[in-house]
């Protein structure tokens, strides 16, 4: 049984996410984490870093190639390879991020 307050506030949470109330209430009491929403800013901005982190690794492809046929090269390789992992880093941080109070404050 819920107070009329507890049900305005569940029915407001299941709609913010997508869910019935059985499904809210299903997944908070199992302890499973909600579906995450994904803004599409935050979408688009994993898609491109994942292309630019793809442009890299040509790059480099094409440095050790020159490298290995005798051509020199002048690149900070731990440079490089340190844009690499933030490309990396900012990737996974994307993808860990709680969506639904960046929505939140988005609106």
């Amino acid at each position: 049984m819920l107070t009329p307050e507890e049900r305005q506030a569940a029915l407001q949470m299941a709609r913010e996410n997508g869910l019935t109330i059985s499904e809210l209430f299903r997944s908070k009491t199992l302890k499973n984490k909600l579906p995450r929403r994904v803004t599409r800013v935050a979408g688009q901005t994993y898609w491109e870093l994942g292309k630019i982190g793809n442009n890299l690794n040509q790059i480099a492809k094409a440095i050790n190639t020159t490298v290995l046929m005798g051509e020199p090269v002048v690149v900070d390789r731990g440079l490089l390879e340190q844009v690499k992992n933030l490309v990396k880093q900012v990737r996974r941080e994307i993808a860990d991020i709680d969506f639904n109070n960046d929505i939140q404050d988005e609106v």
